[in-house]
């Protein structure tokens, strides 16, 4: 008998594992957050030539019975309740406590990428299986490392964009560092929202971001972000993300300024250095996450050892 699995979310990790799951021969519902959202997603698996692949759902209802239910929004309760007895419920980044029957992850690549699955101790060990048949790499730790090293880099590249930079620049010296993709189409991928979202529960605005979400510049899903991505293909320079910025800029007071490579890599290296030293991870965990979540080879990553001199 095909399991059956669900994933809910809108985000383009939701699909994501959706399409991994269905590649491993899993029977999928995709639970959308609305009828603009799966027209939306059906139009991308049609660029993708994956029509079909998965069945696109508005109603969680769709996890009845279900042997597995992924959850990226932090409904994993309501799925859990609905699913199979027994079955496996995952809560990505929040959503549940782990335990017998849930495991909680964090999925360190930007999408389409899995690479390396963060898994918090006490999870049901059937997440290690699990991940290893997506063809990632489970990693438990006891704090998630991918999602702080991500925030420091997004909130370092934000503030050296209002203060001159561009998207382009910042992406550009980045790579120069190892980084691949750079943060700002890394971004892109993952989804403008998500970050939003994650300065709304720390409690703190970050006014280009902002501005973007309100505007609809949600990433490659939108088709804009920090990029424009015309006809769903490849990122191209956008300007007016440059005027956004130095509006914004002028509203805050800040006079921009030529922000040179330098100056750029010596900001990000120094963001992921203070979230690394303030982590309770080895140097090899680092890398490992370090590698999948920014792309940085272990060449590159080496200063992240928490113990090497400042």
């Amino acid at each position: 008998m095909t399991p059956r699995a669900v994933v809910a979310g809108s985000s383009p990790r939701a699909l994501t594992l959706a399409l991994a799951l269905a590649d491993r021969g899993h029977e999928v519902s995709l639970i959308v957050d609305d009828l603009h959202d799966r027209a939306r997603t059906a139009d991308l698996l049609m660029r993708a030539g994956r029509p079909g692949a998965i069945a696109l759902q508005v109603d969680v209802k769709a996890a009845q019975g279900a042997a597995l239910v992924i959850e990226t929004e932090g409904r994993v309760p309501v799925l859990s309740a609905l699913a199979h007895p027994g079955a496996l419920a995952v809560g990505i980044g929040t959503g549940l406590p782990p335990g017998p029957g849930r495991a909680v992850i964090a999925i360190a690549a930007p999408p389409p990428d899995l690479g390396v699955i963060e898994v918090l101790p006490g999870s049901d060990p059937r997440i290690l299986d699990l991940a290893r048949d997506l063809g990632a790499v489970p990693v438990t730790v006891p704090a998630f490392l991918a999602p702080r090293l991500v925030a420091v880099i997004e909130d370092a590249v934000e503030a050296l964009i209002l203060e001159g930079s561009t998207p382009w620049e910042v992406d550009a010296a980045a790579e120069a560092m190892g980084f691949a993709p750079g943060p700002c189409a890394a971004q892109d991928l993952r989804g403008l929202d998500l970050t939003h979202d994650r300065h709304r529960r720390e409690g703190h605005a970050l006014p280009v971001l902002d501005r973007m979400v309100a505007e609809g510049r949600l990433g490659r899903k939108g088709g804009v972000g920090w990029y424009r991505y015309p006809g769903g293909g490849g990122r191209v320079i956008d300007p007016l993300i440059e005027d956004l910025a130095r509006e914004e800029a002028r509203f805050a007071g800040i006079a921009p300024r030529p922000i040179p490579d330098t100056e750029i890599r010596h900001r990000l290296r120094a963001a992921l250095v203070g979230a690394a030293r303030a982590s309770a991870a080895d140097p090899a965990t680092l890398a490992l996450v370090a590698a999948a979540a920014l792309g940085l080879p272990a060449a590159q990553s080496r200063w992240l050892d928490p113990a090497a001199p400042g």
